[in-house]
């Protein structure tokens, strides 16, 4: 592996996972909608949950993917589970792109 390789999946891992850490730290534990940038981010849990598994996947993914030697069990291993942490983040963007949060009422105003 590259320097080059590997300064980017160090980059993928730590700012997917630190993504993770933010939202759920401002949203203290999924109870608040935290907002990162001026933008609220609705459904902190889940979109905590896609940035771990992204960052889960690419970063770390990439950092041991030559640990194991080619076409042995640990690389197949290493590569299905790589690919079910990308398929959970896709997963879990495609819920927080298409989910709407829904208005919090004001119960004084009612």
């Amino acid at each position: 592996m590259g320097s080059v390789d590997l300064l980017l999946a160090v980059v993928a891992a730590a700012a997917n996972l630190a993504v993770a850490a933010v939202l759920l730290a401002r949203s203290r534990g999924g109870a608040a909608v935290p907002r990162i940038f001026g933008r609220p981010q609705p459904f902190p849990r889940l979109r905590a949950a896609m940035h771990a598994c992204l960052g889960l996947g690419m970063g770390v993914g990439w950092l041991v993917k030559d640990v194991f030697p080619p076409h042995s069990t640990g690389d197949t291993v290493l590569f299905n589970v790589t690919r079910i942490l990308l398929a959970a983040g896709l997963a879990a963007a495609l819920l927080a792109a298409f989910q709407h949060a829904r208005p919090h009422r004001d119960k004084a105003a009612q």
